[in-house]
């Protein structure tokens, strides 16, 4: 896919540069490259320090923490316009979750040492990363106190909830979900079995909460999915 918003632009338009001048965001624009990045390709991996930061232009990219096991946990899914690798900005030590491609992707990458060269020189970057970590930490205590206090079927329609929110096509019967989430991706998401999520999606469907239309979920009532949040089984 052809790169239609130059570099420099999708610089300009960070959150992390927000405010930098023009010849900060030159020198970050030049050092810049754009790559396609195939599914199950890894942006970062577990145990790996970050040589760069970089952009999601298209496609989807998981972040999850694996045990040495293979269990993994995913703790949230980003999709374009979203940045990542500001933790190796702070310091080199090995990255503690992954960040592996799930949809074919285009991602923008700058060196980290550009970066860091250009966060010297304006201080205001470092500020800008502080506000967009900040932001970052709420949306993962939220998930944090999802995990430790609800049941896993409260966990599972939390999920596909804020999926609903960011992919819903309203449909005449209900909100149809614009991407494909296997119920493997959503034990991944809720941190449960994948027969007990089956079991889970079979009792929504014999309510008629949720069922499958060509391979895509379809919520046919949403007030009943919210009321699935609870505190107890």
């Amino acid at each position: 896919m052809a790169l239609t918003t130059p570099p420099r632009d999708i610089i300009a338009d960070s959150p992390w540069f927000e405010g930098l001048p023009e010849s900060a965001l030159d020198t970050l624009a030049a050092a810049a490259q754009v790559r396609s990045m195939p599914v199950n390709s890894y942006v970062y991996e577990q145990g790996l320090p970050t040589t760069e930061v970089c952009c999601i232009l298209t496609g989807r990219v998981r972040v999850s923490i694996s045990s040495p096991n293979g269990q993994e946990f995913a703790l949230v899914d980003h999709e374009a316009h979203t940045w990542l690798g500001q933790p190796g900005l702070v310091g080199d030590e090995g990255r503690v979750i992954d960040a592996r491609v799930i949809e074919p992707s285009e991602m923008l990458f700058i060196p980290r040492d550009v970066v860091l060269a250009v966060g010297q020189q304006h201080p205001l970057l470092y500020r800008n990363l502080f506000i967009y970590t900040q932001e970052v930490l709420r949306g993962f205590h939220e998930l944090m106190a999802g995990i430790l206090f609800y049941p896993l079927h409260s966990r599972v329609a939390g999920r596909l909830l804020a999926l609903a929110a960011e992919h819903g096509e309203k449909v005449d019967d209900g909100i149809l979900l614009d991407i494909k989430v296997s119920q493997n991706d959503f034990a991944r998401l809720a941190l449960g079995s994948r027969q007990r999520v089956n079991k889970i999606f079979r009792e929504w469907n014999a309510r008629g909460l949720v069922v499958i239309r060509d391979d895509r979920l379809l919520i046919r009532d949403i007030r009943g999915l919210e009321e699935e949040i609870n505190l107890f089984e």
